[in-house]
This record gives structure tokens, C-alpha cells and sequence, in this order.
């Protein structure tokens, strides 16, 4: 089922995406939802089954091996004697109850932006697409389930003002295996699963992103049979949204395909004459407890490490964090020393999320709760009650005091004496170096003033953030040159103050809600 019928009859040639703002205009709910810092969680196991976080959805068969959603489904059909409607009610009671009204509360409380919600394939329009694959036979048991994950996810999202990231974590063939890969039949259902949600989702604002797949395989895989899959989806998810940020991912190779976005879209903004966004974020997911290096290292030695896992493109590509913990090998921990082991934890995980705040558009602890107690630092409640990741959420009260509110006339003050102190800097500098160059120094002024400006305006948007700082300011610049021309080889300050003017406004925020 789908609108594409031959995988080889794809274009694979890129295409850009629409602007993240409208140009001239105010910005809208939807573009700040879209472009905002995502601070979030993973909601594991709601839709995506893993018997490791919900056990009771995989009733005891005597075999451990057995831990997906097909094996929990299939385990369930046989614990019910075949009986599919009280298989499909107890599917949906999950559905419906893992996540509730009180989860809700306590994750805006503690100023989570965003959810990243795994979902499979078979769950899309309501197993509209289990045709051919195992799920065919139990397509019966998800004949609600996309109704009930637009009621209970994204209505419920849209309650709290928290976004939601759409990852299709489940693909048919599985993503991180050849098996996808090798398959044009695969592909081509992918891509009509994208297609049908990317227009299905395009009715709501609070959706920051959809992501194509979960993690990518990475050995053995052909760079250019995962590139061509991944601008095939990007193109069929374009034809329905011109909008919607792409989540693409980086397959254990994050500077791999910070280049190959980076290169493509220059290579596209050459030929158009103008700057060009694909609107794609690559997602990485930088676990600290699995590689060889980190397990020869201390829990010391991996904190000092951290902010060296998101390189600085210079915001030219968007990156995000779709899943990091806090969770450390036991060799590590073996090489930890005297140290407590909740002090190491909080001093890691701060350490990250202000590196991932600093250099990510998003990033999403893994994952939110589990099925029993005592989860430890996969868990993000457990880990919040550490407070290891204060360095990013809290309560709105202590992050922003009602009482130390700024007006305007504060800002205002701010602006003044952060930009003439800057100017003032830049000038001088290049003066130095070249008295007889005309810098146009007006156009650092109007790119200090763009940034101030635009993060200003998210602030409006409860104390939100710029987080695609790569889209937002390539499509500023082109506004920007389109108004006010091209100098000659100048434009590196309009570059540079832009940034400049970013951080100035939030370390004024700072200045004001805590010194």
C-alpha cells in the first residue's frame, strides 16, 4: 500500500526544504516548536515494545531471547489461546495507561521541551502497512493504533505545550541490519510509511521532527545505498511537507554525514544562487558504556572527555542527541576509585547536557521510565532525582524566578552596553590589521542585531531557545543578502555577529535570573 510502486523510479536528486520562518513575518507556534533547543526523554516501550523496560508485556514463555515487539505480540496471541481481540485489548490498555496525566505533569514541572516516541511501522494507519511482513498476521491487533497514538501522544503533547519527535524506530527489514538495506521492497515501504506520516502530522505544529530511522547500520553498509535511501525518503517526505524537520541517522559515523549534509547543501545553495537548507538534522547517540575506548577509560577521564562528542560545524549542519544516558561500563566503573557513585553520575551528566545544549539543536535522555524500580541511570526520573542533568532541566520556578522577571528597559540596557563593547572590539580589530580596508563595519551591526533579535523572540515562547542555530541563521543570511546585498568578501562579520548577538542575549538572561 502507498503512492510509490517502484523504488528504482525515485528521485534521489536533493531538494530543499521551505525556510524555518517566513520571511517578514512574526514567528509562528509551529516555527518555534520546530526550531527551539529541545531539552527531552525518550518514552521507550510505549509503542515500540523492549521487554527489558516492560516486562509485563511479554508473559512468561520459558525463553529470555524472546524480547521485541513481534516476539511480545506472538507470545501474547499464544498466552490468549489465539484469542486477537483480548490480545488487542491488552495492547491497547498499555497504549492508553503507560503514559498518564500525572507522567504528563511531572515532565513539564521539570521543564522538558520535547518527547522522542519510538513507533513501528506497524502501528501506521493502523497497520496499514503490514502487508507482506511478519506483522500481517497480527495486523488485527493494531487496528486502533495509530488513532490511539495521535489521542494519547500527540493530543496529550499538545495539552502540555511539549513537542514531539516522531521516530520511526521500527522499520520493515530493521535498520541496523543488512536486511533493509538489500531490499528495494523494504525501502520503498519505508518510504511510503514516511510519506503517509509526514502528511498525516503536518496538521500539527508541536511535531519538531520526523525521524527516518532509529540507528543505521554502519559496518559493512555501501555509503552510497544509504545515501540514496536517505534523499529518496527526504524527497517523498517534501512532496507532502515542505516543512517538518528531517531526522536522519548518523550510523555511528557522525562526521560522515555532517559532511555529506554540509556538502550537499552547498553544492545545492551554489546552484541556486541562494543559501539552501534541506531542513535535515543528523542524530547521534553518544552511549558511553559500550565501545572499547570508553571501557578502558575511568569515569574521570570519560567526563573530561565530553565536550568532544558534538563537533562545532560552525552552524552549518544541525546535529542532535536522540538518545545519551548517564550509564557507565563496569569497567569503567571498575577504574573509578574512592569516588561516589552518584557524585561521578551528577558531575557526568551535567557535564553533557550543557556540552549538548551548547552544540546540539536537541537531545533526549534514554528513556523515561521503567516497569519496576530500581532502573538506576537508564532511568530519567531516577537520574533527575540525583539531580544529574540539572544543568539543563528544572522546575520553571528555580530556572526562571517570577520575581527576577526583566522588563524591557532591562534588556534594552543590556543590548546597548553588550553590542557597543563588541562593536567597539571588532573595529578596533580590524582597523589593526587593515586601516585602509572599508569593513563596513554596519553590517556586524545588523548581524549582532539579527541574533539579539531572534533570541529574544524565542525567549517570548516560554523561555525557549534557538536550537536549529544552522537552518535559522543560513536562511537570515540569504534574507539578509537579498535586502542588502553582497559586500565585497565582508560578509564574515554579518557571520560572526549574528552568532555574537545569539549568546549575548542569553547571557543577559542569565545575568538576570541568577547573579
Amino acid at each position: 500500500m502507498g503512492k510509490f510502486e517502484d523504488y528504482n523510479d525515485l528521485s534521489a536528486d536533493p531538494v530543499a526544504a521551505d525556510p524555518p520562518y517566513t520571511p517578514g513575518d512574526d514567528f509562528t507556534t509551529r516555527e518555534f516548536f520546530q526550531s527551539r533547543l529541545n531539552r527531552g526523554v525518550n518514552i521507550g516501550s510505549w509503542f515500540v515494545l523492549e521487554k527489558w523496560i516492560t516486562p509485563s508485556m511479554f508473559p512468561d514463555d520459558g525463553d529470555d531471547s524472546r524480547t521485541t515487539e513481534l516476539d511480545s505480540v506472538q507470545i501474547a496471541v499464544d498466552h490468549y489461546g489465539g484469542d486477537i481481540e483480548a490480545v488487542r485489548g491488552r495492547f491497547e490498555e498499555h497504549w492508553r495507561e503507560w503514559i498518564t496525566d500525572d507522567d504528563w505533569s511531572w515532565l513539564k514541572e521539570v521543564g522538558v521541551t520535547s518527547i522522542r516516541v519510538p513507533i513501528g511501522y506497524w502501528i501506521v494507519d493502523n497497520a496499514a502497512y503490514t502487508e507482506g511482513t511478519p506483522f500481517e498476521e497480527f495486523a488485527e491487533v493494531y487496528e486502533n493504533a495509530w488513532d490511539i497514538f495521535k489521542e494519547q501522544v500527540l493530543d496529550k503533547a499538545s495539552d502540555y505545550a511539549i513537542g514531539v519527535l516522531v521516530d520511526l524506530h521500527g522499520l520493515p527489514g530493521n535498520a541496523n541490519t543488512d536486511e533493509l538495506w538489500s531490499s528495494d521492497d523494504h525501502k520503498l515501504k519505508t518510504i511510503n510509511v514516511l510519506d503517509f506520516l509526514a502528511d498525516d502530522l503536518s496538521g500539527y505544529d508541536h511535531v519538531v521532527g520526523l525521524q527516518i530511522c532509529n540507528n543505521a547500520q554502519y559496518e559493512n553498509q555501501d555509503e552510497e545505498v544509504q545515501k540514496e535511501f536517505y534523499f529518496k525518503a527526504i524527497n517523498a517526505i517534501r512532496d507532502v511537507n515542505q516543512n517538518i524537520p528531517i531526522v536522519i541517522s548518523d550510523g555511528s559515523d557522525l562526521h560522515r554525514w555532517v559532511d555529506i549534509i554540509r556538502d550537499t547543501e552547498a553544492q545545492l545553495s551554489e546552484e541556486a544562487g541562494e543559501n539552501v537548507s534541506l531542513g535535515v538534522l543528523v542524530d547521534t547517540h553518544p552511549f558511553r558504556c559500550y565501545s572499547d575506548e570508553d571501557k578502558d577509560r575511568s569515569p574521570r577521564e570519560i567526563i573530561e572527555s565530553v565536550n568532544d562528542t558534538i563537533p562545532d560545524t560552525d552552524k552549518q549542519v544541525d546535529i542532535i542527541v536522540g538518545e545519551f544516558t548517564t550509564v557507565l561500563s563496569s569497567e569503567s566503573w571498575d577504574r573509578n576509585g574512592d569516588e561516589d557513585h552518584d557524585d561521578v553520575v551528577r558531575d557526568f551528566g551535567n557535564a553533557q547536557t550543557a556540552h549538548f545544549s551548547d552544540r546540539a539543536a536537541g537531545f533526549y535522555y534514554w528513556t523515561y521510565k521503567f516497569g519496576y524500580g530500581g532502573a538506576g541511570d537508564w532511568c530519567f526520573r531516577e537520574v533527575m532525582e540525583k539531580g544529574a542533568v540539572n544543568s539543563a532541566f528544572g522546575a520553571a520556578a528555580d530556572r526562571f524566578p517570577g520575581d527576577r522577571e526583566p522588563d524591557s528597559d532591562y534588556y534594552e540596557n543590556e543590548f546597548n552596553e553588550r553590542f557597543n563593547a563588541s562593536f567597539e572590539e571588532h573595529v578596533n580589530y580590524w582597523t589593526e590589521q587593515d586601516p585602509d580596508r572599508d569593513f563596513e563595519h554596519w553590517r556586524y551591526e545588523d548581524g549582532w542585531r539579527q541574533g539579539w533579535s531572534d533570541a529574544q523572540a524565542f525567549d517570548g515562547f516560554w523561555h525557549s531557545e534557538l536550537g536549529r542555530k544552522a537552518a535559522f541563521k543560513k536562511a537570515r543570511y540569504d534574507e539578509y543578502i537579498k535586502e542588502k546585498g553582497e559586500g565585497d568578501d565582508v560578509m564574515f562579520a554579518w557571520r560572526q555577529a549574528y552568532d555574537r548577538g545569539l549568546q549575548a542575549f542569553l547571557d543577559s538572561r542569565w545575568k538576570a535570573f541568577h547573579e
